[in-house]
């Protein structure tokens, strides 16, 4: 019995206890004294979670909650591009055997079609118990929603991942700016006027006969980039580029499905409306948009809230939350997974069952936005009352509660993040005035979409 594993089941005997009497920071003299913050590598004492992940899925407070119940664990999170974790290291890593493997890795929805198609990657969640509790992934399933439930089931039935939160989807708008030109700026009435794409569009087009020569010519306009327009239309549906046929990997429809000739031609129809400033989302122009109003609407997942916040402090109170038009929509959203190579797959899954909780995921909501993954929330006066103060209090939880029990499960397949990204460079074709006829750029995008493997 090493020292190491003694620690751990001590500490988890403690953490037992703190939770019967509800002390989320109290821990006894005994474990009081081990201080793992500085740690590197695995001592003794001390068990370093590697943890490979991006944007903001794992959030800090999160992290500093954990800290208190197991100060012998040490989390070295690791963050990266979206494209470059789970395009390129996992595949790359589980082609090694699981060198170099993390011991959790956070795989976004477009990329679970692909590793549902490779369980073997990962761990089955099943079969791992937690230290307190005793609790694998079969008896947790019940706290999620299952079409989120689905994105970490791998073809043969193993569950590799556990659902972080749901994107969610509505529009984050300038109610200031839209006061000041005269339009309706009262998020009831905001969503009604746009309760379609279509009035959407003709909404953007009334704000930008607001503006200016100067301000047009400034690339000032009506929202951020006409280009978020397509996944949201998408993701409206109840296919994308797959139909649920009943096997594991679906039946690929998108040369055939009506909805990717809607969104495209949707998208079309914004940017040829000029409602769009066509600066890209997280370039540094986007960033300072947010706060000079070189825009005034942008389509914002849940988690986008807290992005706004950090990047446009000085706007607080400026901005609101108005219903998304089509009604219901979801933009991201992850899984947690342990990797086959991981060090600590014990460890991994304590974190992970705690991280992932309703409790947790609750208090996520309230910090940072993400929305729950965990529907037993979605009537809890602490999420389904809470108001916003930096969007003008706007009710927040009740309103994305809202838009996500409106969304039907879609099918995700394995190519689904490539074809995504051919879509979306033919659309660019029409925006950059590099292609004048749609139909050739759709047409492009398809035949693009043929070459993913």
């Amino acid at each position: 019995m090493s020292k190491n594993w003694f620690s751990v089941k001590v500490t988890a005997v403690l953490t037992a206890g703190i939770l019967s009497i509800g002390a989320l920071g109290a821990i006894s003299p005994a474990s009081a004294v081990v201080d793992c913050t500085g740690a590197t590598s695995d001592t003794d004492t001390c068990t370093v979670l590697t943890v490979n992940t991006f944007g903001d899925v794992i959030q800090p407070a999160l992290v500093a909650d954990y800290r208190k119940l197991h100060p012998e664990i040490k989390l070295s999170i690791k963050k990266s591009d979206l494209d470059a974790l789970n395009g390129t290291a996992l595949y790359t890593q589980c082609a090694a055997g699981g060198a170099g493997n993390p011991d959790i890795a956070a795989v976004e929805i477009s990329y679970s079609g692909f590793w549902r198609a490779y369980p073997q990657c990962f761990v089955d969640l099943r079969t791992l118990r937690t230290t307190v509790g005793n609790k694998s992934a079969t008896d947790i399933k019940k706290n999620y929603l299952s079409w989120r439930w689905e994105h970490g089931v791998g073809y043969n039935d193993s569950v590799i991942g556990i659902p972080t939160d749901v994107g969610g989807l509505e529009v984050a708008y300038r109610w200031d700016l839209f006061k000041a030109k005269g339009l309706p700026y009262a998020r009831d009435k905001v969503g009604a006027a746009w309760s379609t794409w279509p009035k959407f569009i003709e909404f953007g087009k009334k704000y930008m006969a607001k503006l200016t020569a100067a301000q047009k010519k400034a690339n000032i306009g009506f929202m951020d980039n006409v280009g978020t327009i397509y996944p949201a239309v998408m993701n409206q549906g109840t296919e994308k580029y797959y139909r649920n046929d009943g096997t594991d990997t679906g039946k690929l429809v998108y040369k055939t499905n009506p909805r990717v000739k809607l969104a495209f031609d949707t998208t079309v129809a914004a940017s040829k409306a000029g409602i769009g400033t066509r600066i890209g989302q997280f370039s540094s122009d986007w960033n300072v948009g947010m706060s000079k109003g070189t825009f005034a609407v942008m389509l914002a997942p849940a988690w986008m809230m807290d992005y706004i916040k950090g990047q446009a402090p000085t706007t607080k109170g400026k901005w609101d939350i108005a219903s998304v038009p089509g009604g219901g929509g979801n933009q991201g959203g992850s899984q947690l997974t342990i990797p086959k190579g991981a060090k600590h797959k014990q460890e991994a899954w304590d974190f992970i069952s705690w991280y992932l909780a309703p409790d947790q995921q609750l208090k996520v909501f309230q910090i940072y936005g993400l929305f729950p993954s965990t529907p037993s929330l979605y009537n809890d006066p602490d999420l389904a009352g809470f108001k916003d103060p930096f969007f003008n209090n706007a009710p927040t939880g009740a309103i994305y509660a809202k838009g996500v029990q409106k969304l039907k499960p879609i099918f995700e397949g394995k190519l689904q993040r490539c074809i995504d990204m051919a879509m979306g460079s033919a659309i660019s074709l029409v925006a950059n005035l590099k292609e004048k006829v749609p139909a050739k750029a759709f047409a492009k995008g398809i035949a693009d979409a043929g070459k993913c493997k």
